[in-house]
């Protein structure tokens, strides 16, 4: 089977599809990987890296998509990559379908491929591997990422995480309780922060309060408790995630315009369209803006930010699953692999996630009378 691994085009992207390790697992079983040149460059891997081991590096985004049975992709394909897709292609990557606009998914439609989204494989007990395994890195990169803000460089409010001898902490206020809440938490309370975390699922909060030996405080995210602790958040973090689904806007403007001036609102929800009504996208090129005098950061795919380490975790993630399709084909691996089957946005043109294909007021097909 023929790889294909692209170089991302968008400005917040530096992490690439595969590492020169995957691409020889790939190769030792009879697979071909092209690799556009550059590809891996952000991430630290030069083209002759994959050449060492076995890829064929080719010149245009064009090349790599139009020799390719399977294209991997990290952020979404934007309308440009799009009408490069061939017909019956499968593409493996973060597709996000649930903020996508409705004219490039009625385009890819048309060429009868097939999609599977990083973000909604899932296990059988409910665990998100590509999820939960990013959300580990930025639950961690929240701690670098609102330090630095705080700075008084950076126009905030000027103050440590951990505080010192007769000052207190910095507040840090996180809405959601999965994963990447989880390692945001571990992140916060170890470096000394007064931490907050509300959400709706009980037993969740239970198990976050067990994990911190009860030095969490937690509540449920009702509106009141949401518009009481914003107030006092030095640090705010949305960590909201319904997989395959837009994000519920949980922090409305009106909470954000009492929250302390110069506090930092970091919006880990953006991918899915943000869980505050004041976020808007963001580049790593222009990660922040003010709004309600608040510095907001809405960076999509934040573990971006540390494109080698992010790189390996996705390229150790997918390769068993390539080798997989390779070895079956799409359509047997999909009816063997229920993992992979709850990945799949569309099948052969057919949309078969419901809640998309009601999100578009397009037809839904479930994907068993496929396969």
């Amino acid at each position: 089977m023929n790889i294909g691994v692209i170089n991302e085009s968008s400005k917040i992207e530096n992490r690439v599809g595969l590492t020169p390790s995957s691409v020889s697992l790939l190769v030792e079983k009879g697979h071909t990987v092209y690799v556009q040149a550059g590809a891996g460059l952000k991430a630290g891997y030069t083209n002759e890296e994959y050449l060492s081991l076995g890829a064929e590096i080719v010149f245009t985004k064009e090349e790599a998509i139009g020799r390719s049975d399977i294209v991997l992709n990290i952020s979404p394909l934007n309308e440009e990559e799009c009408g490069l897709v061939k017909k019956g292609q499968i593409l493996f990557g973060f597709h996000h379908l649930a903020v996508a606009r409705k004219n490039i998914v009625e385009e890819l439609l048309k060429k009868n491929i097939t999609m599977i989204g990083y973000e909604i494989v899932q296990e059988d007990n409910e665990d998100l591997p590509f999820i939960e395994s990013l959300s580990e890195i930025a639950g961690q990169m929240c701690l670098v990422v609102s330090g630095h803000y705080l700075q008084t460089s950076q126009g905030g409010r000027g103050k440590v995480i951990g505080g010192v001898v007769s000052v207190p902490p910095a507040t840090a206020v996180v809405v959601g309780s999965g994963v990447i809440a989880r390692s945001a938490i571990k992140a916060l309370l170890g470096a000394g922060a007064h931490t907050i975390a509300l959400s709706r699922n009980m037993e969740k909060l239970r198990e976050l309060e067990e994990m911190t030996s009860g030095r969490l405080i937690t509540l449920i995210a009702s509106k009141y408790n949401l518009a009481r602790m914003v107030k006092i958040a030095d640090i705010l973090i949305g960590a909201v995630l319904r997989p395959g689904e837009k994000a519920p806007v949980l922090i409305t403007r009106d909470m954000v315009k009492t929250m302390k001036k110069s506090a930092v609102l970091i919006d880990l929800a953006i991918d899915q369209g943000g869980c505050a009504e004041t976020s808007r996208l963001t580049t790593l090129e222009n990660p922040t803006y003010i709004n309600e005098g608040v510095i907001h950061y809405c960076v999509p795919n934040i573990t971006s930010t540390v494109s080698r380490t992010s790189t390996k975790v996705l390229s150790n993630l997918v390769a068993p699953y390539l080798l997989q399709i390779a070895a079956l084909g799409i359509e047997k691996a999909l009816k063997e692999n229920p993992t992979l089957a709850r990945g799949a946005y569309v099948c052969q043109g057919n949309i078969v996630r419901k809640s998309i294909a009601e999100r578009f007021s397009m037809h839904h097909k479930d994907l068993a009378s496929i396969l």
